[in-house]
């Protein structure tokens, strides 16, 4: 990509990239590893965040939750499935259009998200210096 204002392509920081992969990294393992201790497969949390952490206004469909994990149609179904199963999440008609399912959490789907939520609170806590520092030198330099 090259600039108007140089006429050539931005400098790379390269430290500043590696680290800031680095550190999403690390947060990232921390997360699969919590929830694999609660009990449930990374994916799966991902979807009881997206679900409770919806904006107003969205309905929660297989389409939506897929876009938002980035996974195929097919493994959000699947995803879905073996939540229902566990009681996690309910899927029932959209009152509004029948033909579409919307998905929700259930209490025990709260419940299990709140407790992993407090963990990953906790972490970015301690964890928001050297990912905000990362950030601002890949920033600084893109400026």
């Amino acid at each position: 990509m090259i600039t108007r204002a140089t006429g050539r392509a931005p400098a790379v920081n390269y430290t500043a990239l590696a680290e800031f992969r680095f550190e999403i990294r690390r947060f990232l393992h921390m997360s699969e590893e919590a929830a694999r201790r609660a009990g449930l497969e990374p994916q799966q949390h991902q979807l009881l965040l997206a679900l409770k952490g919806a904006k107003p206004g969205i309905a929660p469909t297989i389409r939506w939750l897929a876009e938002r994990l980035q996974v195929q149609h097919h493994s959000a179904v699947g995803l879905v499935d073996r939540l229902v199963e566990r009681g996690m999440v309910r899927r029932y008609r959209d009152p509004s259009d029948l033909r579409r399912a919307l998905i929700s959490l259930t209490g025990a789907g709260e419940s299990v998200l709140a407790e992993l939520s407090k963990v990953h609170m906790e972490e970015l806590k301690t964890r928001a210096k050297p990912l905000i520092s990362a950030m601002a030198a890949i920033v600084r330099g893109a400026v």
